[in-house]
C-alpha cells in the first residue's frame, strides 16, 4: 500500500519557507492532502449527512382578556368592573362613514340603542379601560390583517380605528381639538374638530 493508501482521513505536509528582506517577511505554505479513505477503498462508505427536521413553532396559546364585558342582547355591551355601559356598534359599524367631533356629538345625543337616551362621548380614561393589548381583532371597517383592532371580539365589526374622546384641548389662539385613542396601539392624539379619517365615536353611558 503507498504511502497515500495508508492514510486515514485528511493528513497535509506542509512546508514553510521565510524569505527575508525588503523589510518584510514572506511565508510561502507548501502542502498537499490526501483523499479520504472512503475515496481510495471503494468498501468504505461515508454515512449520509444528518438533516434536522423543519422546526414548526408551537401554538400560540390564547390570551385572557383583560375586559369582562357582558353582552345584554340588545346592542349593549356592560363592564361590571368600571360601571359602564357601550354600544356594541360604534358610528362607523352603524353609518358606514367617518365623523368629525361636531357629528360624533349630535350622533351620541341622538342615539336610542337598548332603549336609552342618555349616551355620550366618553373620556380618555374609559376609553382606556376597553384597550386591551391580549387581543389583535380585525375588526376595522376595511378589514385590515395588518392593524388589528385590541379591541374585544364582543363589539361589531365594520368599527373606526380611533375614537373621539369628550377630553378637549386648547393652542394659544383658539379651542380647535379633541384627544382620540388609537385602537390599533393604544396611542392617544389631539386632533382637530374636523378630522374624521377612519375615526368616529363608541357611545358610553353609565350604569344605574
Amino acid at each position: 500500500m503507498g504511502v497515500l493508501g495508508g492514510l486515514d482521513g485528511i493528513r497535509c505536509i506542509l512546508a514553510f519557507r521565510a524569505f527575508r528582506g525588503l523589510g518584510f517577511t514572506l511565508l510561502i505554505l507548501i502542502g498537499f492532502f490526501s483523499a479520504p479513505a472512503s475515496a481510495l477503498d471503494p468498501s468504505c462508505k461515508l454515512e449520509e449527512p444528518y438533516e434536522a427536521p423543519k422546526f414548526v413553532p408551537p401554538p400560540l396559546e390564547p390570551r385572557e382578556s383583560k375586559t369582562h364585558l357582558i353582552d345584554n342582547g340588545d346592542g349593549t355591551l356592560s363592564d361590571p368592573d368600571t360601571g359602564l355601559m357601550w354600544a356594541q356598534k360604534d358610528s362607523h359599524a352603524d353609518l358606514k362613514r367617518c365623523l368629525n367631533y361636531p357629528e360624533s356629538l349630535d350622533y351620541v345625543n341622538g342615539l336610542k340603542t337598548g332603549s336609552h337616551s342618555d349616551w355620550r362621548i366618553p373620556t380618555v380614561k374609559e376609553l382606556a379601560t376597553l384597550y386591551d393589548d391580549t387581543q389583535a381583532n380585525v375588526l376595522a371597517w376595511d378589514q385590515n390583517p395588518d392593524y388589528p383592532l385590541a379591541l374585544d371580539k364582543k363589539f361589531a365589526a365594520g368599527a373606526a380605528y380611533w375614537y373621539w374622546s369628550s377630553d378637549c384641548g386648547t393652542t394659544e389662539l383658539t379651542e380647535c381639538c379633541a384627544k382620540t385613542v388609537y385602537f390599533v396601539n393604544g396611542q392617544v392624539h389631539l386632533r382637530r374638530f374636523e378630522i374624521c379619517n377612519s375615526g368616529g365615536v363608541r357611545a358610553v353611558r353609565n350604569l344605574p
